[in-house]
């Protein structure tokens, strides 16, 4: 992957981790920003040339990675595609149906890779959950809770937390669910963003299984955490520490007339996991898919369905209702 030639779209928060990971893994030519002494800054961090106008960075490299506000995603997401570069739009794809949709219509169109940022879908616990899962090994799904909380992230002008945040674990339930969403229900509002900074967010699949997801741009301490519960386990997910608890019990010397002294004898296990860094991982995939031909990990497809049911969420949130998909 060393020769292939990269850039990124866009040097905030996000775009300037791209391009460190690219400058580890491929040939990392150039950064576009619209804010000369941000964009300059990152290209001299990493010995590259710095492009105001993203069109001039699209004539030297194979692919680039599109960090820049949700809102421009097509706008720049079309001009990359018709210049025949392969291309990673940060999540979400978009925050309207039509226009990730649109997105997706153009790559395969002109039959180029187009992969998008759900970055939590790399994390090696997900991976593990997911093998886990498929394999039968925690049994029946029955419940997935998400808690993905912090405080206010002054970078986000354009979308509130749901597209921003609770997206994630929406693509997270969809991967391990295995099946479709048919409602959404969503309760929450705003109390320092201009868009809604806190929600309360459920999910029903066609399975039976149901997603809780909370999350929320209030609180002082970051949390990352998935628990799923089945027919057999119960089981603690940390996105941050990467690490996994399965849980079982059973009651030993159960006397029926005095549940008080009978005894739960419960089972802890951690799972050993190799830690990586998920951005790393994402961006390998996605050069690999470019060279190999073969589908990225988090396909335009799965990125349109999960931006479909954030459409849906924020519906079921301002009309305070449920909503059939």
């Amino acid at each position: 992957m060393k020769n292939i030639r990269t850039g990124v779209i866009g040097t905030g928060s996000m775009g300037q981790n791209h391009a460190r990971v690219y400058s580890e893994i491929s040939n990392l030519v150039g950064v576009a920003d619209l804010n000369e002494g941000q964009g300059k800054k990152v290209a001299n961090r990493f010995g590259v040339k710095w492009h105001k106008n993203f069109e001039d960075l699209l004539l030297d490299v194979d692919a680039v990675s599109i960090a820049v506000p949700t809102s421009l995603h097509l706008q720049i997401a079309k001009k990359v595609l018709l210049s025949g570069v392969h291309v990673l739009v940060e999540k979400p794809l978009s925050n309207s149906i039509e226009e990730a949709s649109e997105i997706v219509k153009l790559a395969a169109k002109t039959d180029l890779t187009l992969a998008v940022g759900h970055v939590e879908r790399h994390n090696p616990v997900v991976n593990y959950a997911k093998k886990a899962i498929d394999g039968g090994k925690w049994g029946e799904i029955i419940t997935l809770t998400s808690k993905r909380v912090s405080n206010f992230p002054e970078r986000i002008t354009d979308v509130g937390v749901l597209f921003d945040l609770c997206i994630h674990d929406i693509d997270i339930s969809n991967y391990l669910s295995n099946s479709k969403v048919n409602s959404v229900y969503a309760l929450g509002g705003k109390k320092r963003a201009p868009h809604e900074d806190h929600i309360n967010l459920c999910l029903s699949y066609d399975s039976g299984l149901i997603s809780i997801c909370e999350t929320n741009w209030l609180t002082p301490n970051k949390v990352r955490k998935l628990e799923i519960t089945t027919s057999t386990h119960y089981i603690e997910l940390d996105y941050q520490s990467q690490s996994i608890e399965l849980f079982k019990s059973k009651y030993i010397n159960v006397n029926k007339s005095n549940l008080y002294s009978s005894n739960l004898q419960l089972e802890t296990i951690k799972v050993p996991i190799n830690q990586e860094e998920p951005l790393k991982l994402e961006l390998a995939d996605f050069l690999q898919s470019t060279v190999s031909n073969k589908t990225p990990l988090v396909t335009g497809e799965e990125a349109l369905e999960v931006v479909r049911i954030s459409a849906h969420a924020l519906e079921s949130l301002m009309n305070k209702k449920v909503i059939k998909t």
